[in-house]
């Protein structure tokens, strides 16, 4: 058989040691070395990279490739290019070394600048009975700002007809021409030198590379709403001012932190099983839900009255958030030529660092700084060297792998304080210790990524 024939090919030095041995690596590895001109010129054109997924760190990639004349394609799931705050999750803090370092890059500092928070740092933590309360961090320099309003600055910095909108991957697998993208409508694309996956914790390219998946970290939040009508609108802007609350213990957390719009999201955050939200809480039945999550000692039945007004008041539909993690010994595939991730779609982890989306653009700042260094750049929306790609792809892997494994684990710990019975100490403890803050946090501090 075709397996039992195939050769071992070694790749050279520089793309590691690792032996390639399967039968569609081997058929990828020739097709990304073979020269443009060997292909037919019945070849219909395809950009030489594609990017699987048009949030944040799939598009900082593309407009950095804008940037660098280097032609792309974009294929995002989602129907249409108008993000809307109801579906693009919560607020975002951008560290100064990551996301705003990549946005600085890109030229978009000064976009970012006119919607950016600065005055979102404000971060209070307090006990679920109110009586243990520190405020951190005003004035840090981690301006927050919504993830739609992120989405659209970098929409706007690339041009439309490169960005294609409901396609859905079904899958990616070798064809005539390399890699071939199979979609949901039916379509396909193939012909690239690069496809980079930059969609998300599901990603689907992710098994081109790898058979790890997601684990479910056995935590949850469920999400509602404070609108600017909403009867605890008043005491949400006393408690969280225009930054984030959280109130935490017994292995539950009650979050209140407000939106470019100055309306609130309230997160309540739980140990809880996988199913919870199909069992035990019905969400579609908000007011049944509700009543759960005030009166059950499972949930927030012992909370003080003013954080449980909260729930009596929060607006749905409640939205469950169940919080997954890539195993920490996953970010390590051996080398896939032609295809590489960036974002969640390599380390999704649990929001407890503040450094999701700070490590998905910065993942894109490496990958184009990789390509430049070896590609040479763009010319004529070509890479000016096409030879170089594998060696700044692996290049960019053998960076991301270990600052990914240290965010994981970094994310489990600071998860474990969250949920601990005395939560608000031990954050407290940790915060007022710069060596136990830099072991959990890094040099960094984050609010959630939400």
């Amino acid at each position: 058989t075709l397996t039992h024939q195939f050769p071992v090919i070694y790749k050279p030095s520089h793309l590691r040691t690792t032996q390639v041995s399967s039968p569609v690596v081997f058929l990828a590895y020739l097709y990304r070395h073979q020269s443009n001109m060997a292909r037919t010129a019945a070849d219909k054109y395809s950009p030489p990279i594609a990017i699987i997924g048009g949030g944040p760190c799939g598009l900082v990639l593309a407009r950095l490739l804008e940037q660098n004349d280097i032609d792309y394609v974009v294929y995002e799931r989602d129907a249409n290019s108008t993000p809307t705050p109801m579906y693009q999750g919560g607020t975002l803090d951008l560290h100064p070394s990551s996301g705003q370092q990549a946005l600085k890059d890109a030229g978009l500092f000064e976009e970012f600048k006119k919607l950016a928070r600065f005055d979102a740092t404000r971060f209070v933590i307090q006990n679920t009975t109110c009586t243990l309360k520190q405020d951190f961090e005003e004035g840090r320099d981690a301006p927050e700002i919504d993830r739609y309003q992120l989405q659209q600055i970098l929409l706007d910095s690339i041009p439309s007809h490169k960005v294609h909108w409901d396609h859905t991957v079904q899958g990616i697998e070798m064809g005539m021409h390399g890699w071939l993208i199979r979609f949901v409508n039916g379509s396909t694309a193939s012909g690239f030198q690069l496809i980079v996956g930059a969609d998300g914790a599901w990603s689907k390219v992710r098994a081109v590379l790898t058979s790890a998946k997601p684990e479910y970290s056995g935590k949850m939040f469920i999400e509602g709403r404070i609108s600017h009508k909403n009867p605890s609108y008043v005491a949400a802007v006393e408690t969280s001012g225009p930054g984030n609350m959280m109130a935490v213990g017994h292995g539950r957390s009650l979050g209140v932190q407000q939106v470019s719009d100055k309306s609130y999201r309230l997160y309540l955050g739980m140990k809880a099983a996988e199913d919870v939200t199909r069992n035990t809480l019905q969400l579609a039945d908000t007011e049944g839900s509700r009543e759960k999550l005030l009166n059950s000692p499972e949930f927030f039945g012992d909370f003080a009255p003013e954080l449980k007004q909260f729930i009596s008041d929060a607006e749905g539909p409640f939205r469950p958030w169940p919080l997954y993690r890539m195993p920490v010994s996953s970010t390590n595939w051996a080398r896939v030529p032609g295809v590489t991730l960036i974002g969640d779609a390599a380390h999704v982890s649990t929001p407890f660092v503040g450094e999701g989306v700070n490590m998905a653009m910065f993942d894109a700042l490496k990958l184009m700084n990789s390509i430049k260094k070896h590609c040479g750049g763009g010319i004529d929306g070509q890479l000016k060297d096409c030879s170089g790609i594998e060696t700044a792809v692996a290049e960019y892997e053998n960076d991301m792998f270990p600052r990914a494994q240290s965010f994981i684990s970094r994310c489990i710990a600071s998860e474990g304080i969250f949920f601990a019975e005395d939560a608000a100490a031990e954050f407290i403890d940790v915060i007022t210790n710069e060596a136990k803050q830099k072991e959990v946090f890094g040099d960094k501090l984050g609010h959630m990524d939400v």
